[in-house]
């Protein structure tokens, strides 16, 4: 309740800092859209750094399964077991 309270206050009182991004301010070549850029940069580098992780992390948790698998046929194995 006192959050909304102050959401509401503030964009009644301030509404171009509250509602407006950097181009709508009038300075489209401004410091304040160079660090917004600067700052979407960042923001896409950490995700598909952490995307490029995860992909790596599954991609070895699959060769780790393949040879694990591998290594617990019996000698001689080809393919699938057969059923008895």
């Amino acid at each position: 309740m006192t959050f909304r309270l102050i959401a509401v206050v503030a964009t009644v009182l301030v509404p171009k800092a509250v509602l407006a991004c950097p181009v709508c301010f009038g300075a489209s070549d401004g410091p304040m859209l160079t660090g917004s850029n600067m700052g979407i940069l960042a923001l896409l580098v950490v995700t598909l750094g952490m995307l490029g992780a995860f992909g790596t992390f599954i991609a070895t948790m699959a060769r780790r399964a393949a040879r694990a698998q591998q290594d617990s046929r019996p000698p001689g194995a080809v393919g699938q077991a057969e059923a008895p």
